[in-house]
């Protein structure tokens, strides 16, 4: 029988992960031991962590500020708010649309970002548009949102979305190796807006029962969620 290896996550993420809630001077020393993370890791670039760890450490920032986006945007995301925001896209026909009220939602919640579609060609694409110039020195904000927006598309109509290329904002020196690989397929950087595209000419269209299983599924995380707010595994 072949013991499958546990899946680890680079330091270089959890350093990214906890850096927002550092520079509002939170205890995150604190919080990398109570998630079993030892802090002297964050001086070895080759060390590695959990997917267990680096999850538990999420939920305590998230506890901590109370800050589903913990600490990177300059308004909090309360706990809540990212189940609200993927509620309003279930029951639309189609992802471009499920697209429009996720953007709605999110526009009310905080003021530094916008979500928007943008057709290039033969591709769909979906851009992140930053109005805070504070917010746009994180690069790792910028990846953080950007997976999350696309793995939650992906979610939306059955756990899968081809890519066909990703537009960075930052230039392509910043990308650490950890990064390009969760950003699979062709990249360009030194762009004003990150952007997604899909191989497709038209965004895929949820079907009847994926919308019920999605609108199930998350009321199966909702009460599972000690957070009391579900998150999107990879």
């Amino acid at each position: 029988m072949v013991r499958r290896l546990p899946v680890t996550i680079p330091i270089a993420f959890v350093a990214g992960l906890s850096s927002g809630a550092r520079a509002l001077g939170e205890p995150v020393d604190e919080l990398l031991l109570q998630a079993d993370i030892a802090p002297d890791l964050l001086a070895m670039p080759a060390a590695r962590v959990t997917s267990e760890q680096y999850v538990a450490l999420y939920r305590l920032l998230v506890e901590r500020l109370d800050d589903e986006l913990i600490g990177f945007l300059s308004r909090r995301l309360k706990r809540g708010s990212l189940a609200l925001i993927a509620r309003s896209a279930i029951g639309v026909e189609d992802l471009e649309g499920a697209l429009r009220r996720v953007s709605h939602t999110f526009r009310l919640l905080q003021d530094d970002v916008e979500l928007e579609t943008v057709r290039l060609g033969a591709l769909a694409a979906v851009a992140l548009r930053w109005r805070e110039k504070a917010v746009t020195q994180s690069a790792f904000s910028h990846e953080m949102l950007l997976r999350m927006c696309w793995r939650f598309l992906a979610w939306l109509v059955g756990g899968r979305l081809q890519i066909a290329r990703f537009d960075f904002a930052f230039i392509a020196q910043v990308m650490r190796p950890p990064t390009a690989r969760c950003f699979r397929g062709r990249r360009r950087s030194g762009l004003r807006s990150r952007r997604f595209g899909s191989m497709q000419r038209d965004l895929p269209t949820p079907s009847a029962e994926m919308r019920q299983l999605c609108a199930a599924s998350w009321r199966r995380r909702m009460r599972r969620s000690s957070c009391r707010s579900p998150t999107i595994r990879r």
